[in-house]
C-alpha cells in the first residue's frame, strides 16, 4: 500500500488552507457588496432663496437626523455634511425632506448608480440637491 510522502501531505494542506481563506475572502467581499462610505455626503440649493433641509442617515444601528441651513445659489457651493458616514462603510439609508417633499435612497439604489460597484465596500459622492423649481434630488458619482 503506498503512502504519502510529507512533501504530498503538506502540498494538500497548502491547497486547503487556500481555497478556505480564498472563499472567505470572496464571502466578506459578497456579504459587504452594498456597504458605502460617502466622500462626501453634500447638499446643495439651486433655488434663489436660502432655506432649511432635513436630513437623516442610518445605517449600522446609528440614526442620525440634522438639520442644515442652505444659502441661495450662487453665494456658496455645496455644503458638506460630516458624520461617521465619512469613515465607516456601512448599508446607510439617506432620507431628506423639504417642504413637505420626502426623499429617500438606500445603499443598493447608490450601488446601481455607480459603475463597476458591488463587491466589498464602496465609495460614494451623494449630493443631496433641491432643484431650482423646489424639488429634491439626488446626484451620484464614484469618489
Amino acid at each position: 500500500m503506498p503512502g504519502y510522502s510529507r512533501r504530498q501531505l503538506l502540498g494538500a494542506g497548502a491547497a486547503g488552507v487556500g481555497t478556505v481563506l480564498a472563499g472567505g475572502y470572496g464571502w466578506n467581499r459578497y456579504a459587504t457588496r452594498y456597504h458605502l462610505r460617502f466622500r462626501p455626503l453634500e447638499a446643495v440649493n439651486e433655488t434663489a432663496d436660502p432655506l432649511t433641509l432635513e436630513f437623516a442617515v442610518e445605517g449600522n444601528g446609528i440614526e442620525a437626523q440634522r438639520t442644515v441651513r442652505l444659502a441661495p445659489a450662487g453665494e456658496e457651493g455645496p455644503t458638506h455634511l460630516p458624520g461617521r458616514w465619512l469613515k465607516s462603510a456601512a448599508e446607510w439609508t439617506v432620507s431628506a425632506e423639504y417642504e413637505g417633499e420626502t426623499l429617500e435612497i438606500r445603499a443598493s439604489e447608490i450601488t446601481e448608480r455607480l459603475e463597476g460597484s458591488g463587491w466589498g465596500p464602496d465609495c460614494a459622492r451623494v449630493a443631496l440637491v433641491v432643484t431650482a423649481t423646489g424639488g429634491l434630488e439626488t446626484r451620484v458619482g464614484p469618489c
